[in-house]
């Protein structure tokens, strides 16, 4: 899967290049996975290195993609657990 980072994701949404973004979570954290026209599936990377950007709390992850100029996020919980293990 490719990686691509908040600057590149921007560019994306203003070319008309993403189809569809998905907060998914993992664990106690979410990740954005981002759906592009061409076909191929992203994550969205830290500012340096191609490493997933993490959330521990969505809605620093929606303000995110909400500042980057998206409206519409589908949010998948399906392998969310926001306890801690003990």
């Amino acid at each position: 899967m490719l990686s691509m980072n908040l600057e590149q994701l921007r560019a994306a949404v203003s070319a008309g290049g993403v189809a569809g973004i998905t907060l998914r979570a993992e664990g106690d954290s979410f990740f954005v996975e981002i759906a592009t026209r061409s076909g191929q599936n992203a994550l969205l990377a830290r500012v340096r290195g191609p490493e997933r950007r993490c959330f521990v709390n969505p809605r620093s992850g929606l303000g995110m993609l909400h500042d980057a100029g998206i409206v519409n996020v589908t949010v998948d919980l399906t392998h969310w657990d926001p306890l801690p293990k003990k």
